[in-house]
């Protein structure tokens, strides 16, 4: 009886140290199961990052590009307008220059006729008065007062055409 408390107490303590042993081998396999889905996840975790990190250069290098092409194209556009622009002004300035010469050349050629016909004027109104004053002389004073007057006038018209033109 002894010997069979001996053994119980041997398979008591083998049992309780046979569970012990189970239980810390349990423990390590779960602490190493445990670390290894950890380095597993943070192994998808670095490899996601790196991927992520690449598309996003794509991504940007992308953008810059076609911003870039944008850019060409909006300064191609701005160039064109702008030359279609100074062009624009260029033909502008010359139908103003044009036609700043015709309006010289229309005022000088009525200067030209205005100045011929008051010498014109002047002759004819010379000559009618040396002959009034052969014809006439001394007892004509109403037609040399009427003449006067008649000048006068004339002179009032020509000053008001000078100030018409």
């Amino acid at each position: 009886r002894q010997w069979h408390s001996a053994v119980v107490i041997q398979a008591a303590y083998k049992g309780m140290k046979a569970r012990h042993l189970l239980r810390g081998q349990h423990q390590a396999a779960v602490l190493i199961q445990s670390t290894y889905r950890m380095y597993r996840q943070y192994s998808f975790y670095q490899k996601l990052k790196w991927a992520t990190k690449v598309i996003q250069e794509k991504y940007r290098a992308n953008k810059k590009k076609q911003k870039a092409l944008k850019h060409n194209e909006l300064k191609k556009a701005e160039t064109c307008t702008q030359t279609n622009f100074k062009d624009m002004n260029i033909r502008k300035q010359i139908e103003k220059q044009h036609q700043a010469a015709v309006i010289i050349q229309k005022h000088f050629k009525a200067f030209k006729i205005r100045k011929h016909y008051l010498h014109l004027k002047a002759t004819v109104v010379s000559v009618q008065r040396r002959f009034r004053a052969r014809t006439t002389i001394g007892t004509q004073a109403v037609p040399c007062i009427q003449s006067s007057y008649r000048d006068f006038k004339v002179q009032r018209e020509i000053q008001d055409m000078h100030l018409a033109a």
